[in-house]
């Protein structure tokens, strides 16, 4: 089965924002007639590269196989082994705690990569959505995704998981 990977509006306005402030910046650095944009190109050559990183990781969809769980990336996918799943659930926001990310990207084209809380440690999160939000815990790793439709994946996958059981 597969489940989508719908942005949430904070993320998408973040996402938004970013790609107005890029091109404007572009436009800026373009029309610059003096020899001054060293300010411009900097931040472009950090700019561009971050949101085409973030694009490429962001999550495309999910995918339910009989054996595993499956985040599918623009550039790169993530399989969760089923057998590895020691629980799964849904969370909320507020369960999270204050997350610092390590790693990521927290609201361009998602919220992406490796984060820390007190609450749940070290976890990865590949959310579009802050709604949708199931956590996966392994006995090694934590995986925080937010498929479409939350309660029918946590469904389905326990049924999946108690098949084989």
């Amino acid at each position: 089965m597969q489940y989508a990977a719908e942005q949430d509006k904070a993320s998408k306005i973040t996402t938004h924002l970013l790609i107005i402030l890029v091109i404007l910046i572009g436009f800026r650095q373009a029309t610059a007639v003096s020899n001054s944009s060293m300010a411009t190109t900097i931040m472009l050559f950090i700019l561009i590269p971050a949101l085409a990183l973030a694009w490429c990781y962001s999550p495309r969809y999910y995918v339910l196989t009989a054996t595993s769980i499956i985040i599918k990336g623009h550039l790169r996918t993530i399989t969760i082994p089923l057998e590895e799943v020691v629980r799964l659930r849904s969370i909320e926001e507020e369960e999270l705690g204050q997350s610092a990310r390590v790693f990521a990207s927290g609201g361009v084209f998602g919220y992406l990569g490796a984060y820390r809380s007190v609450e749940l440690g070290d976890y990865q999160r590949w959310c579009t959505n802050s709604v949708h939000m199931v956590l996966i815990e392994s006995a090694t790793t934590k995986w925080v995704i937010s498929p479409s439709n939350s309660a029918e994946f946590i469904r389905e996958v326990n049924k999946i998981i108690n098949e084989v059981k």
